[in-house]
């Protein structure tokens, strides 16, 4: 028992008592430090500086948020009276986002490089009023839309970012709150609806002062007249400007401004092809405008949007919807 203690005694006293240069312990410390310094390695966003090349008001970017609102043409967009958007009190839109880049290094302090994957889906929702319900219940789920891409970026001091997508796929569903209800999809005398295709994408940001600017160009590579839409070509511009407020508090707005040139298919589905029976280009554009306040990696925000529908039921139809948005940097 005495041996013990003093056995324990000692090696207390070796390991935490001196702080002297030559202890054990801060070689070992120190060379913990040298170790990491040698190569830092994140595989997540970096919010003190990654946040600028991310616009929360781009509809496309790899950001999770919840959107609640009014659709301005609902009714356009499901024509259906079936539907009964008299009796919706709400719509909301919660989608699930983010990048991932297991390959990022490093040079000279100035140049970063990352290989990575975004992935991203909107679930479409909207909420019955008291004493109303459809078939499954008082809430009623669209669909979703899925877009999931590798990509490839160089970032230069923190302020420029090239990204090159060599694979970016898309597609939306229809959701079997639709799909179950014969009153609200009838298979047998509605147009067959399948949305995928693949796309390459080059895209730049430039952050100047409180300013983040953003442009860039995709088309699509896959899916040509055997999904119902395919979006062949789109440009798109933005801009993002951030007045800091207090502490990490600051104001946020931006502008979204995109092209996007569309094949439109009418599909007929067999059992082992897909035969597009008549098909056709349209142009439409995509706006989104927003402003808001940014609280550390939340952004709080009323938001309008107006583009091509990403609900396949109404993929022919333009959308157009505002509401709130509540974002967060992930």
């Amino acid at each position: 028992m005495y041996y013990s203690v003093l056995l324990l005694f000692s090696i207390n006293l070796f390991l935490y008592c001196d702080e002297t240069n030559g202890s054990l312990k801060y070689k070992m410390d120190n060379y913990e430090e040298k170790v990491k310094t040698k190569w830092e390695y994140n595989p997540f966003k970096n919010y003190a500086t990654d946040r600028y090349f991310s616009s929360w008001i781009n509809p496309n970017a790899y950001n999770s948020k919840f959107w609640f609102g009014d659709i301005f043409n609902i009714k356009e967009m499901y024509p259906n009276k079936n539907f009964n958007f008299d009796k919706m009190i709400l719509y909301y839109h919660p989608t699930l986002a983010t990048e991932v880049t297991p390959i990022s290094f490093k040079h000279n302090e100035k140049h970063r490089f990352k290989i990575g994957v975004g992935y991203l889906t909107h679930f479409f929702f909207s909420h019955y009023g008291k004493g109303f319900s459809q078939y499954y219940g008082k809430s009623l789920f669209y669909g979703t839309y899925t877009q999931t891409e590798v990509f490839f970026d160089y970032i230069y001091n923190n302020s420029f970012k090239f990204r090159f997508s060599p694979l970016r796929h898309v597609c939306s569903h229809i959701a079997g709150d639709i799909l179950g209800d014969d009153k609200l999809y009838d298979k047998s005398t509605e147009e067959f609806k399948d949305n995928g295709f693949e796309q390459m994408q080059f895209s730049a940001h430039y952050k100047y002062g409180w300013f983040a600017f953003y442009g860039g160009v995709a088309f699509a590579i896959t899916g040509f007249k055997k999904s119902n839409l395919v979006d062949l070509f789109n440009i798109f511009s933005g801009i993002d400007f951030r007045v800091p407020i207090w502490g990490e508090i600051s104001f946020i707005s931006g502008v979204y401004l995109g092209v996007n040139l569309d094949q439109i298919n009418t599909i007929k589905r067999t059992i082992d092809d897909y035969i597009a029976l008549r098909s056709y280009n349209e142009w439409t554009p995509s706006i989104s405008v927003g402003a808001g306040v940014e609280i550390y990696r939340i952004i709080i925000g009323v938001k309008y949007q107006y583009e091509r529908s990403k609900q396949l039921y109404a993929f022919k139809k333009m959308e157009s919807k505002f509401g709130l948005e509540a974002s967060l940097y992930l």
